[in-house]
């Protein structure tokens, strides 16, 4: 079992976008809408959050009636005042917290990812068995090009 996240994908600027208080939820933090707030006032510049109002016009020509992007009249994701996260962001939640489901992926960062950066200067997620690493090769094999929301995809895991 891994972490399901909503994403936002083909920003102009961004690669992918989370809702940030479903990362804090993912990451097991107790309230995640003041996790949120405490993020971004203790860090300077906001660096990794957006707010959705701010960036929502980048996807006004990819609207679907049928498939509504956050946001916009029909969905119950986000409101215009919510905030999203950028991947980086994500992985600063996500190893901060504490919650069961997010604990394989903090291991694999930890004790398989970050340990082989260090010796060898870099990390092919093809070479290893780890599943949280074959299942994201897998992703960006299967990954399309087309802008879209996609629900509930998988960060990490199995």
């Amino acid at each position: 079992m891994g972490i399901e996240l909503d994403v936002l994908v083909g920003h102009p600027e961004h690669d992918l976008l989370f809702v940030a208080t479903q990362v804090a939820r993912a990451a097991g933090l107790k309230n995640p809408s003041q996790s949120v707030t405490q993020f971004k006032n203790g860090h300077t510049g906001l660096k990794g959050l957006h707010q959705w109002r701010g960036i929502t016009t980048a996807y006004i020509k990819y609207v679907d009636p049928k498939n509504p992007i956050p946001g916009t009249p029909g969905s119950n994701v986000l409101q215009v005042n919510s905030w999203v996260a950028d991947e980086a962001w994500v992985y600063k939640m996500l190893l901060k917290g504490h919650a069961p489901a997010s604990e394989p992926f903090r291991k694999w960062v930890t004790e398989e990812v970050l340990p082989t950066i260090r010796k060898t200067g870099k990390y092919d997620a093809e070479q290893s068995t780890n599943p949280i690493a074959m299942g994201l090769m897998d992703e960006i094999l299967a990954e399309t090009v087309t802008p879209s929301y996609e629900k509930s995809e998988r960060l990490a895991g199995s």
